[in-house]
């Protein structure tokens, strides 16, 4: 293993080293696409819970307004 590290010269481990930079990059990338589309299932998912509150709000604020007059 020694004699396999000895032989790596600059070029070899800066080749290296922007691959690992490229790699970090990509993976930076579907990381953040991936926070971007929870975030806007999340969204979503709040935005039918409000609507479906208030919904709920009003039907049962039309039956107690119907059963009162």
């Amino acid at each position: 293993m020694e004699q396999a590290r000895a032989n790596w010269n600059d070029n070899r481990l800066d080749h290296l080293s922007d691959q690992v930079d490229a790699l970090r990059d990509r993976m930076d990338d579907r990381f953040d696409a991936q926070d971007a589309r929870m975030e806007r299932r999340f969204d979503r998912l709040q935005n039918a819970m409000i609507i479906t509150l208030a919904s709920i709000l009003a039907a049962f604020g039309g039956a107690i307004f119907a059963v009162r007059f």
